[in-house]
């Protein structure tokens, strides 16, 4: 989150929340030992401008992670998100107050692609001889165009390569990494600067090599996102665009007859991926689990989101008597109920990539909500299709929940719910069919007290 994004009454906070920060006696300890995703919402919280003396304390895994929060962006949820090359050149100035030489020994430590990807959109690098020799074989009026163009840009030469300028923003960050390479990391700058000078070689060759370096280059944007996508999988992120299609699948209709619970496949590829990077005998790491049932506090999660709603959910609305059954289910089936917190955190890092309303996108408290609420929906709709006509409008008791969530998964219920809402299970709820999902327990206990039992039950039992 960036400055301009702030309040007034934000950035006051935020400033003093710094202040307290920098005055500890342990501060680089404390910054370093920070989990990474905690390192990125500090910094999200202190606004990246404000936080150069944070950044510099920095270890290159929490660097990386919030490269990996910041610099990626849609403009619409469910969209690929591409690297933003503004906002790497703010990241670029804010990690020069710390000087020239440590910055230079940072970004020596990320990645290589990822800085060449990153630096290709500041700079266009060419060798001056062969830019002099194509210069020599073209007309005299196109090269007296060239020429001019490169007197009236920003550039620098270094050791035979040619650094132009792509925009004004970040040049002057750019060349003093550079600079600071040359002195300090002068093997690692060459490689950058060669791998640059391919991408950009298209302006001095025919159309044919024109479309292979292209190729390079979207190759390489290409694998700096792939990499970053697999350092998200690993922490449970959902990428956007496999986010936006489980919310379509899951507004679908579901087999009425299918009570077996299976997992769609875009589900299963998620939880495939997670396991593959869980360490032995440990589970998947969640991003949600705190947000359900604060006193349960997994590591790394005690950040992820406030919870405070469920603490204020009356025991007698339907989300509370829920939420004591998920509280029961920990106390009895420690394993059930930590695959049950895997998947709600998948539905909220769902919701949270794959969803918008009007550009608007849910923040990760309004999505706990709304998964909450549509998972507990759905658990109501799977208990009534199991009743007889006369009790279809009955709502479960906490044994009734209990027994449901220990057989049906967090996503299939939401699933359930999802596909009912779709179908109009909930008229006087405004927005639930066009979204697919409920936005809060209010919303779910107006859903309960509207829906009739035959337009709220598409799960029929396989006597009906």
């Amino acid at each position: 989150m960036t400055l301009s994004r702030y309040s007034s009454r934000e950035l006051i906070r935020a400033r003093s929340s710094l202040h307290a920060l920098l005055g500890l006696p342990d501060l680089a300890q404390t910054i370093k030992s920070l989990p990474v995703e905690a390192f990125s919402a500090l910094v999200r919280s202190i606004g990246l401008e404000d936080a150069g003396e944070i950044v510099a304390l920095a270890t290159t895994d929490q660097l990386v992670q919030a490269f990996d929060e910041d610099l990626f962006v849609s403009e619409k949820s469910g969209e690929r998100e591409r690297f933003d090359v503004k906002r790497f050149a703010l990241w670029l100035e804010v990690l020069l107050e710390a000087g020239e030489e440590l910055t230079a020994d940072r970004i020596s430590e990320l990645d290589e692609s990822f800085v060449a990807h990153a630096l290709s959109g500041l700079i266009l690098v060419l060798e001056e001889d062969a830019l002099r020799e194509r210069l020599d074989e073209s007309g005299e009026r196109q090269g007296r165009l060239v020429d001019k163009a490169i007197e009236n840009a920003l550039l620098e030469e270094i050791d035979g390569y040619l650094l132009v300028a792509k925009q004004q923003q970040g040049w002057d960050s750019v060349l003093a990494l550079v600079l600071a390479l040359d002195r300090n990391h002068r093997p690692l700058l060459v490689r950058l600067l060669d791998r640059l000078v391919r991408i950009g070689s298209h302006l001095l060759d025919d159309l044919d090599e024109l479309s292979t370096v292209l190729s390079e280059g979207e190759s390489l944007a290409e694998d700096v996102e792939a990499a970053r996508e697999e350092r998200r999988s690993r922490q449970g992120y959902v990428e956007p665009r496999a986010a936006r299609a489980f919310l379509l699948l899951a507004r679908r209709p579901m087999d009425i007859s299918d009570r077996r619970g299976e997992r769609d496949p875009l589900t299963k590829a998620y939880f495939r991926e997670l396991m593959r990077f869980s360490s032995p005998g440990g589970s998947a790491p969640t991003q949600a689990a705190s947000a359900f049932l604060p006193s349960v506090d997994p590591p790394r999660l005690a950040q992820a989101t406030d919870a405070s709603f469920v603490n204020d959910a009356s025991d007698l609305t339907a989300m509370g008597v829920f939420v004591r059954s998920l509280r029961e289910l920990n106390d009895t089936q420690a394993s059930v109920f930590s695959e049950r917190m895997d998947e709600f955190a998948y539905l909220v890092n769902v919701l949270v990539a794959g969803f918008d309303e009007e550009g608007e996108r849910l923040s990760r408290k309004k999505s706990v909500r709304a998964a909450l609420a549509t998972v507990c929906f759905g658990a109501v709709l799977a208990y009534r299709a199991s009743q007889s006509p006369r009790n279809a409008g009955a709502l479960p008791t906490q044994a009734d929940y209990l027994k449901i969530i220990r057989k049906w998964s967090a996503d299939w219920l939401f699933r359930l719910a999802s596909s009912a809402l779709s179908s109009g299970a909930a008229p006087d709820v405004k927005g639930a069919k066009k979204r697919g999902f409920l936005m809060s327990g209010r919303q779910l206990d107006k859903a309960l007290d509207t829906a009739t039992p035959s337009s709220s039950t598409p799960l029929k039992t396989s006597s009906s």
